[in-house]
């Protein structure tokens, strides 16, 4: 998918979905990253979290090669899954230290 097509299929996706999103590297060559959806962030771009973290516009998604792709690396996704997961029970560890 790409340009209109992605953007209709990222305001239809929910958050947590995976995806492939293929970022062009070359006219010929792209890079395939495995990603969760995370949503919109307070500017309308469109978040999402691979090992690291992405942020793209409507206009960068329409203007490029980037494509998005329904498929993904389930064992990246793994991955992915298991940082939210360590980040989420580390900030509720440090908030319940707080608490007491």
């Amino acid at each position: 998918m790409k340009n209109v097509e992605a953007i209709k299929y990222l305001d239809n996706m929910e958050q947590g979905g995976f995806l492939t999103i293929k970022v062009p590297i070359s006219r010929n060559q792209y890079i395939p990253v495995t990603a969760m959806f995370v949503g919109k962030d307070k500017d309308g771009r469109y978040e999402f979290l691979d090992t690291g973290e992405m942020i793209m516009s409507k206009d960068l998604l329409i203007r490029s090669d980037i494509t998005i792709e329904k498929e993904f690396n389930r064992e990246d996704a793994k991955k992915i899954h298991k940082r939210i997961k360590l980040e989420y029970e580390k900030a509720h560890k440090k908030k319940n230290r707080e608490d007491r």
